[in-house]
């Protein structure tokens, strides 16, 4: 058997080894290559789907072992079979970049159908569940894990050879075999995978390389060998993945999101060098292997072994923050906000001409129609498309770096020519979107432009609108500089609020007021005719009494207090809060659909929102959608602040809004969907309509 296990090891050595020179040329011609990124291990791009290697050498391995085993025939070949069904997925995937959802159906409908055929009904449902967890877990952790170079192929050739001695403690040739043809073939592909121009394995190969090893180990278990013998190699993979999701759950990250911060590659960050991480990696696989041979063959308690296995994890885990490693903190932080320079009362303060940039937006046109309809001189200014790469870094004198030269400034500050007063209505308002270029370019990069131009144009006021969503769950929103943001939408828009407050605190600079809106509401709004179709749905509903007060208000009354404080010769703060407009959460549904809406325990509506909240770590536009529940349920208290001497009554304007009969906007859907945004020049395009219409949605 030695020489014969030999024999196959060799063969598929042999073909893993020059298969590459044979379909190397056709991916070069495909353009088949990794782009390394800000999160990749690699800085040059890389010629990927190497692991075409290791599958011929595997086909041809197993197709040796199923004729000098022709008693074991149904074992190798479910193995086989399924192995490359999962790597021809993984070719696709790497010719074509498959969406995540469908890859991983097709991902599990595959281990379902293999678990189904190896488990059947002998153990029940449960065991097919497990089984098919486990094949679809380890074909993901290992192509979690093919991050650096040789780690793949030295994981494959440890637990290759585990296998081999597994097969050889219990008498299941099958096994050795099979194990032989893992380890020849991923050892064969390392000269590859460590030389200068090289291969990755890309999804083909770690696709490959996880469900041979987890179907293998399925086929085992259900044949008696013992769980830990074969379960002991692939331990380290399973802990350094299950690990590092748990981690980036609890921390609030979305798991979805490429990232680099498996041990493996914090091992890298530390200075360690690609094929020493790998080593550190697969010692610890070796270790791991060793407990469960030892175990087999002392007869030792499983249970042993197992907190013997867990505790290496453990240890391995630990590694790189022995050696340094740190986690950048996930919490979305501003710096300290400076002064708030509330703006002096002015008897000689006249204001003639206005300008509004984003004019033809949602809240824009709004503020648009209200000067109009005052008779002031308007100068139309649509919102320049800005990028700004500020992610979860707080640097506010950064920005203000980028926005000063930034040539947009000049030409804007042409157009503010004679201009009093600046309204800022443009702005990003996308309260899922992820933390890109476009999202702190609108929100943070934007109103310091506009500030900046305004200064040079000698402009008395900015008025730049803001979102509450900065100050976000807390229990009462006020007008203070004090700001919780939750989201990349709420910490980029509290981002833009520090860089006009350090503005504002230059001399020279114009007066600034910072606007916070609460949730806007208007005629033809998706937000607003998502509102009245909750409203007269069976879901509509309030916590306990429905008393709280609603952040629901109009975009009427929004224009009217822009124009307000930006005309008034009376002294206003620094920062202004949207007023209340009266109306608690069962009054908007109610307003909203003509009925009362149903009344939950708040213990539950709690309880309800909490998971929400949790559940949207993972998948993240569900915390939009708690958010938008809570509100519907809670509300949020307002402080009446700068307006406490404004008697609150119910606002009409929302009143009709909620009715369907308008409020005050002439601005239809069809009309917004006529606007066009064509920039200040030929290569500024501005903030779409659909953005605009999102604006304030809390």
């Amino acid at each position: 058997m030695t020489l014969t296990l030999l024999a196959v090891a060799v063969a598929a050595f042999g073909v893993s080894g020059l298969a590459p020179f044979v379909f190397r040329p056709a991916l070069i011609r495909w353009g088949v290559v990794d782009v390394p990124n800000e999160r990749s291990s690699h800085s040059t791009t890389t010629l990927r789907a190497g692991g075409l290697g290791p599958l011929t050498g595997w086909i041809v391995g197993v197709g040796i072992i199923t004729l000098v085993l022709p008693d074991n025939l149904f074992e190798p070949l479910i193995v086989g079979v399924a192995t490359i069904a999962f790597a021809v997925l993984g070719f696709v995937d790497d010719l074509r970049s498959l969406r995540a959802v469908p890859r991983l159906l097709t991902q599990v409908a595959l281990s379902v159908v293999t678990a189904v055929i190896v488990v059947g009904g002998a153990h029940g449902w449960i065991a097919v569940g497990l089984s098919a967890l486990l094949i679809v877990g380890y074909v993901n952790t290992t192509n979690f894990m093919d991050g650096v170079n040789a780690l793949s192929a030295m994981h494959g050739v440890v637990v290759g050879l585990a296998f081999v001695a597994g097969g050889l403690l219990t008498g299941t040739q099958w096994l050795s075999f099979v194990g032989a043809v893992i380890a020849a073939s991923f050892v064969a592909f390392l000269p590859w995978n460590l030389r200068t121009a090289g291969f990755f394995l890309g999804d083909v190969g770690s696709y490959a390389l996880g469900a041979s090893i987890a179907i293998a180990a399925v086929v085992a278990i259900e044949g008696g060998v013992p769980p830990l013998l074969v379960l002991a190699p692939m331990a380290v993979y399973v802990a350094d993945t299950v690990a590092t999701m748990a981690r980036r759950l609890l921390r609030g990250e979305n798991i979805t999101h490429a990232h680099r911060t498996h041990a493996y590659q914090r091992l890298t960050d530390t200075g360690m060098s690609h094929l020493a991480a790998s080593g550190v990696v697969t010692a610890f696989a070796v270790a791991n292997a060793i407990i469960g041979v030892v175990v087999t063959v002392v007869k030792a308690s499983p249970w042993v072994g197992a907190l013997a296995i867990a505790v290496l994890c453990a240890v391995y885990l630990a590694i790189p923050r022995w050696r340094g490693s740190r986690l950048p903190s996930t919490k979305l932080t501003v710096p300290p906000a400076d002064e708030i320079r509330a703006i002096p009362a002015d008897e000689e303060h006249v204001v003639r001409r206005w300008a509004v940039v984003g004019a033809s937006g949602f809240v824009g046109s709004a503020v648009v129609q209200e000067l109009e309809h005052r008779g002031y001189d308007i100068v139309k200014l649509h919102a320049p498309r800005l990028t700004y790469a500020a992610g979860a870094d707080p640097d506010v004198g950064r920005c203000l770096e980028a926005a000063a030269p930034h040539p947009t400034v000049a030409e804007l500050a042409e157009a503010l020519g004679g201009v009093d007063v600046v309204v800022n209505a443009a702005g990003m308002a996308a309260p899922d979107s992820a933390a890109d270029e476009r999202l702190y370019g609108a929100n943070t990069l934007l109103p310091a432009v506009v500030a900046e131009a305004a200064a040079r144009a000698g402009v008395k006021r900015v008025i730049h609108l803001s979102s509450a969503a900065v100050q976000g769950r807390r229990p009462e929103l006020d007008a203070s500089s004090e700001v919780a943001p939750f989201s990349p939408y709420s910490h980029s828009k509290a981002l833009g609020e520090r860089v006009l407050l350090a503005i504002a605190a230059r001399d020279l600079s114009p007066r600034v007021i910072i606007l916070r809106a609460t949730s806007v509401q208007g005629q033809g709004r998706r937000t607003t005719e998502q509102l009245i179709k909750l409203a007269h749905s069976p879901l509509a509903s309030v916590a306990a009494s429905g008393s709280a007060q609603s952040v629901v208000s109009s975009v009427a009354r929004l224009a009217a207090t822009v124009v307000d404080v930006g005309a008034t010769s009376k002294e206003v703060p620094g920062i202004v809060l949207q007023p209340w407009e009266g109306m608690s959460v069962r009054r908007v549904l109610e307003a909203a659909s003509g009925r009362a809406p149903k009344s939950l325990p708040a213990w539950l509506c709690r309880f309800i929102v909490t998971g929400g909240f949790f559940i949207g770590r993972v998948v993240p536009r569900l915390s939009g959608l708690s958010r938008r529940v809570e509100v519907m349920w809670f509300g949020q208290q307002q402080d009446p602040g700068w307006n406490q001497k404004v008697v609150v009554r119910e606002s009409v304007e929302l009143l009709n809004i909620l009715a369907g009969s308008g409020g005050g906007v002439r601005s239809t859907g069809a009309k917004r969907r006529n606007l066009r945004d064509e920039g200040l020049g030929s290569q500024n395009a501005s903030t779409s309509v659909d953005q605009a219409d999102r604006w304030s949605d809390i």
